[in-house]
């Protein structure tokens, strides 16, 4: 199963809905580890990606890499900072690994699950560590639309699980959707990765 943590990578200083996102997290899923990887990070700690950090054009590129490091080495969830919690992920640690359709054709980075060691990690892994200089979308969003899809051993979840809208849909953003059947968190469109 994967393991019951959730990850966030997040800079020194976070803006407070962002908190209120992780603190909503929290409740939604008691008994949970709840990461947070919070700037200044040790190096040491990241052995497969830090050398490769000062190579990224942006914080969310370097987000990009530790996400998918700690879900290799450790597994669990992996949210960004801008998703906010519908209710609780315990249903979905049965699969081997997770993530969902922004919209048809692209299975985006910022909510994945896995267990640790899911050789589809390792693979998005090595692509994004290859893909560092063409930029945010090549490094990350570009990866997992490359690799996940079609795995026998990866579930590509529907639209309405993690991006029930869309970032051209801003009016959405307050709605209510916990009366979604099957929507368990909610993607906000933070767009740290534009213009990098």
């Amino acid at each position: 199963m994967i393991p019951r943590i959730l990850h966030r990578t997040v800079p020194a200083a976070v803006d407070p809905v962002v908190e209120g996102y992780w603190d909503g997290l929290a409740r939604l899923h008691p008994g949970w580890e709840m990461r947070t990887w919070r700037d200044p990070l040790d190096r040491a700690d990241f052995p497969l990606t830090h050398a490769a950090w000062d190579r990224c054009g942006s914080g969310a590129q370097r987000a990009g890499l530790i996400r998918l490091e700690v879900l290799w080495t450790i597994g669990g969830v992996y949210v960004d900072s801008d998703v906010e919690g519908v209710r609780s992920l315990d249903p979905l640690l049965v699969l081997d690994g997770f993530s969902a359709w922004e919209q048809p054709g692209i299975t985006p980075d910022a909510v994945l699950g896995a267990v640790p060691a899911h050789p589809a990690i390792w693979l998005c892994l090595e692509m994004a560590l290859t893909n560092l200089e063409r930029g945010a979308w090549h490094s990350g969003p570009g990866v997992t639309t490359a690799i996940l899809p079609g795995r026998p051993d990866w579930s590509v979840l529907p639209q309405e699980a993690f991006y029930p809208y869309y970032f051209t849909e801003p009016e959405r953003r307050g709605e209510d959707f916990s009366q979604l059947p099957g929507c368990y968190l909610v993607h906000h469109w933070a767009g740290s990765w534009l213009n990098h």
